[in-house]
């Protein structure tokens, strides 16, 4: 059953309150009628079961809250940031998104590098708002529970000293010396783990299409990035991101 976004000041006590593009879909699209039950969740880790009440002439719907979980909890929480170099096809970067998003990955920050070719100045208001609207679709398609967050652009040079102050920081490297495979980047994480066994905080870095410069590898070698390679193969952008990703998260016990 497809499940619909709630904002949290919409639902009052055991009642919610459905608006907008969502009530449409479950109304217009899906032609539910008072009486139907319908899944809900707020974005935050919150997951409800409502019963339509009242369609109003406005096309919002009211209804009674009759269930009430939360998603499920990790066995070692794990937070997975990804810090990826603009990119100059809007839609490599979507998909980025919208795959990171059905991954579990907590949050994505646009990175601004010398050879990102998109400057954070090109973003506008409806970039940002497509791009939660994506990430919120993906939520909802595949039943996650809590919304990733969409970071402001940072500078590489900014960005990388704060991520080391959270915790481990992972940056991918084509020409890492020697790295035809990913063992390294498993040996790495294997030790993380096990460090932090109350929970871990990851910061993947992926460059943009021309990579990362000497002086940026320079920068994240001072603050102790630990570097990997995906393999002799040169990917894009996106592929290693998520490629990346989903090796993370398997290590870590959260995919």
């Amino acid at each position: 059953m497809p499940q619909f976004m709630l904002k949290l000041e919409d639902i009052d006590g055991k009642r919610f309150t459905l608006r907008g593009p969502e009530a449409f879909h479950v109304t217009r699209v899906l032609r539910r009628k008072e009486g139907s039950e319908i899944e809900l969740f707020d974005g935050k880790g919150g997951k409800y079961t409502g019963v339509i009440e009242i369609v109003h002439g406005d096309g919002s719907v009211e209804g009674d809250i009759t269930k009430r979980s939360q998603a499920p909890m990790k066995s070692v929480p794990v937070d997975l940031h990804l810090y990826m170099g603009l990119l100059k096809k809007p839609s490599h970067w979507e998909w980025a998104l919208e795959k990171g998003t059905e991954l579990g990955i907590t949050s994505f920050t646009p990175v601004i590098t010398p050879r990102t070719v998109v400057q954070a100045r090109e973003l506008s208001k409806n970039k940002t708002e497509r791009w939660n609207k994506i990430m919120e679709g993906a939520s909802k398609q595949c039943e996650r529970g809590t919304m990733p967050a969409l970071k402001e652009p940072q500078h590489f040079r900014d960005a990388v000293p704060a991520a080391a102050k959270k915790g481990l920081v992972l940056l991918g490297w084509e020409r890492h010396p020697g790295a035809t495979t990913y063992a390294g980047l498993r040996e790495t994480i294997k030790t993380a783990r096990a460090e932090n066994k109350k929970g871990l905080t990851v910061s993947l870095f992926i460059g943009p299409e021309g990579g990362f410069s000497d002086e940026e590898l320079e920068i994240a070698e001072y603050e102790g990035a630990n570097f990997f390679s995906l393999g002799p193969n040169i990917l894009r952008a996106e592929t290693a991101a998520i490629s990346a990703a989903s090796i993370i998260l398997y290590e870590l016990g959260a995919l």
